[in-house]
């Protein structure tokens, strides 16, 4: 028992100085004296397919309201400010509609689709507007190709390699899923054409099959995604515990904001606006978390769940929750993963 003790004393010495600390205020304290800058990147369902402002309108307006001075920005920028009328609630309000999100375009560069990755070099955007902020949601047209899913992985690893290697040390950069689709809708139904035979093109699947073959591709390419992201935000954990500083990287999942298919996308692939408010709204409150540090106002926390949180860090086994339930209490940053950041928003918060 004292070695355990030590252990979570050691932790809590080690943690006390390093500058996981900060990840959730440098930002915070420079807003103070200018905007927050962030850069959405993405295909159509980022740029806006049919429906202007995409989520970015309501990041921007939930954002505003709760105070924070935010700046768009991207690729494609523009100096007029646009205008937005909810058709039904009739709420009206401006946003900066700044962003980097391109209609049609993958994870990276293969025939018949632009990449992404490519585009970022070519327009050196991250360079030239210094983003504080990344959120990137990439890859649902490598699904709806069936494009080498194999290696979507690596493709993935590469264009988020690419963005930590051009943003600043004390930025942040959110990679997060890709919500489910409805493929086989009258709009999209043909998008999905790889799905709905064979690789020899002599069997014809019917509808249902090929609509599980595509969401089984969809999901498993969201679980390897998210593990991507959480094994290199660990190991730039570790390195920063070493002296080295890089990007925070956090793995978001904006997918469960899209709820029913049928009532929230457009068209079976694209978010309609009640859609497009729902990620919104979600992708405020990842931020807003993230800039505050503050924990989710539902639940109080003493100093006994620093220790439990900490033990598990250690990988000191946990007998009082469910790992449902110990994920749901203390993923405090909602990147559904329990980590050192965690740990790190918790004490500060024990701290005040």
């Amino acid at each position: 028992m004292r070695k355990v003790l030590s252990a979570v004393a050691a932790i809590a010495v080690m943690l006390a100085g390093t500058s996981f600390s900060d990840a959730g205020t440098s930002i915070s304290a420079e807003s103070t004296n200018g905007s927050i800058k962030i850069m959405a990147i993405g295909d159509s369902i980022t740029d806006g397919y049919g429906i202007s402002g995409s989520y970015r309108k309501y990041l921007y307006h939930e954002l505003t309201q709760k105070g924070y001075s935010i700046d768009m920005v991207g690729s494609k920028s523009s100096s007029f400010t646009a205008e937005f009328t909810d058709s039904e609630t009739g709420e009206r309000f401006s946003y900066d509609d700044d962003n980097t999100g391109y209609s049609g375009y993958a994870i990276k560069e293969y025939p018949g689709r632009n990449g992404i990755l490519e585009t970022l070099k070519s327009t050196n955007c991250l360079s030239a507007c210094k983003p504080d902020i990344v959120i990137l949601q990439i890859g649902t047209n490598d699904v709806i190709d069936n494009y080498d899913m194999e290696n979507s992985y690596a493709r993935a690893q590469e264009l988020i390699e690419y963005i930590l290697e051009n943003i600043s040390d004390d930025s942040a950069l959110f990679v997060t899923t890709i919500p489910d689709v409805e493929p086989n809708r009258t709009e999209v139904y043909n998008w999905f054409s790889n799905y709905r035979h064979s690789p020899d093109w002599q069997t014809n699947y019917p509808d249902d099959v090929a609509e599980e073959k595509i969401l089984d591709t969809l999901h498993s390419y969201n679980t390897d995604l998210t593990a991507l992201v959480q094994k290199m935000a660990s190991e730039n954990e570790k390195a920063t515990l070493t002296g080295s500083k890089s990007p925070y990287l956090c793995s978001a999942n904006v997918s469960k904001a899209i709820t029913d298919v049928k009532s929230q996308l457009v068209d079976g692939v694209h978010p309609n606006n009640k859609g497009y408010k729902l990620m919104g709204e979600y992708w405020s409150c990842v931020i807003d978390s993230y800039l505050s540090g503050r924990l989710p106002e539902d639940r109080a926390y003493q100093t006994e769940d620093l220790e439990e949180l900490q033990k598990f860090i250690l990988g000191i086994p946990q007998n009082k929750l469910s790992s449902k339930s110990f994920k749901e209490r203390y993923d405090l940053n909602n990147d559904d993963i329990v980590d050192i950041f965690d740990v790190v928003t918790l004490r500060k918060e024990l701290i005040k």
